[in-house]
């Protein structure tokens, strides 16, 4: 089922809210209640296809000039015209609810493993610290992590983070990790 979430998402190109428990019972070949008797909705299933690695957030490629803040300031702003023309924030709003109300075992998948780690991001970042451009001991996933996950909150629930707003994220996180 979790491969059939994939395949609808990432293969056949399926929005998240043309995504229904009806279509991945299909893809999948068993019946609704079959779902339902493993996840609450459709958003539980999408976030376990997550936190398995079988679903991967695509994102677009993090420009590599040299200058990672320049870099990654590029890549927000591309995220964010992303976010504007298609339904990211429906499904990110909608896995947050998942998460909120998952259960044990959801948990601990979230608490295993980052969505971050595969990410063009993390790779930027990774390629960065490979460089020397970043303190030894940094870790690339956490970087990912402290410039995304408060990105995703400010767009969730405040709405558009402003330019300055991103800018000052991204010098906070980066003023840790840079070498001393």
């Amino acid at each position: 089922m979790l491969d059939a979430v994939a395949t609808l998402l990432d293969q056949r190109g399926h929005t998240y809210e043309e995504l229904t428990v009806e279509r991945i019972a299909a893809e999948a070949g068993v019946g609704k209640q079959t779902i339902y008797r493993w996840w609450r909705n459709k958003a539980a299933v999408v976030l376990e296809a997550l936190l398995t690695g079988r679903l991967k957030l695509t994102s677009e490629p993090v420009p590599n000039t040299g200058d990672l803040r320049a870099d990654l300031m590029t890549w927000l702003d591309c995220e964010l015209e992303q976010a504007n023309m298609n339904d990211t924030l429906v499904m990110a709003r909608s896995l947050m609810g998942a998460l909120v109300t998952s259960g044990e075992e959801t948990r601990s998948l979230f608490a295993g493993r980052s969505v971050w780690d595969d990410m063009e991001l993390t790779q930027r970042i990774r390629a960065e610290a490979e460089a020397g451009g970043l303190h030894p001991d940094t870790d690339p996933t956490a970087v990912a992590s402290a410039i995304m996950d408060p990105f995703i909150i400010q767009l969730l629930t405040a709405g558009h983070p402003s330019r300055e707003w991103m800018e000052a994220q991204v010098d906070i996180v980066l003023h840790g990790a840079l070498p001393r």
